[in-house]
């Protein structure tokens, strides 16, 4: 078998690796111009492009939910997750706060010690007043020994807001009525303001705390999950080709691998069967 793992091996690699850039530049750029709905998983991997390695613009000044201007690097002296939301978000951002509530409460980390939490609001409309009702409702959620200080609720001006969102690579599309369109993901940043990783979805408690601990040791890596909504996450009306090709790539993989499989276990046989030469 010393032959069929490494090219077994080689095949998950050259087969999942760049599954993500067999979709078309062409079906990227109807998509982003299409207009997708909050909650889409193609928000998700469409408008964030992942800046892991790079730093937050700790000197953007924000309003805190208590009215004082304070920094990201005022804030952050530790493992910190950021999440960009609106206050006054009707769907998405509500639920992203619970998902992230609730990941916070069934932590196996130790939230006064081992991370902080920043959700800043990307809509310059909004001010300290929405964020302190915020604040309120949603620390309800978390146990009572959780330090209140270490949970900021910001909001800013355009400027910094775009320092920021435009950092972590995060795009969102105001709609004229208040709303906006925009991906649900986190990023967790290290004590220095180094991104490390984006968590996406429903802030899986497990996803986030191995996000916090890579915070720790302040490696950047990237998202499992990314991975797999650009491999997975495309309509197959959108995309019967590409689903087409990863489906012949599988088969032609497996055949190919199974003929090895075969030959080599024919080989063995013989060898095992034929007499031992003469001396």
């Amino acid at each position: 078998m010393r032959l069929i793992s490494p090219l077994l091996f080689l095949l998950l690699f050259y087969l999942f690796m760049p599954l993500q850039h067999l979709i078309a530049a062409e079906e990227v750029n109807a998509l982003l111009q299409e207009d997708l709905k909050v909650g889409d998983p193609q928000l998700d991997v469409l408008w964030i492009d992942e800046q892991n390695g790079n730093f937050l613009p700790l000197d953007a000044p924000f309003i805190d939910e208590e009215g004082k201007t304070t920094t990201f690097g005022e804030i952050i002296d530790r493992p910190t997750v950021i999440l960009p939301i609106y206050f006054y978000c009707p769907s998405s951002c509500s639920l992203n706060l619970v998902n992230l509530a609730t990941a916070v409460k069934r932590s196996r980390l130790d939230a006064g010690k081992d991370f902080k939490i920043i959700a800043f609001s990307f809509n310059e409309e909004e001010d300290d007043e929405n964020s302190r009702i915020a604040k309120r409702n949603y620390m309800r959620l978390l146990p009572k020994n959780f330090p209140e200080e270490n949970w900021k609720f910001l909001t800013g001006s355009k400027e910094s807001i775009d320092a920021v969102t435009q950092s972590i690579g995060y795009t969102f599309k105001p709609q004229g009525d208040g709303l906006f369109i925009h991906p649900s993901a986190l990023v967790v940043a290290a004590e220095d303001g180094k991104i490390i990783k984006y968590v996406y979805g429903k802030f899986i408690p497990g996803d986030v705390d191995m996000a916090i601990t890579e915070a720790q040791s302040g490696t950047p890596a990237n998202s499992v999950k990314r991975f797999l909504n650009y491999c997975f996450n495309y309509s197959t009306d959108k995309s019967k080709s590409f689903f087409q090709n990863i489906k012949i790539a599988v088969l032609a993989g497996f055949a190919f691998f199974g003929l090895l499989f075969v030959l080599y276990v024919r080989k063995a046989s013989n060898k095992k069967s034929s007499p031992p030469d003469e001396q």
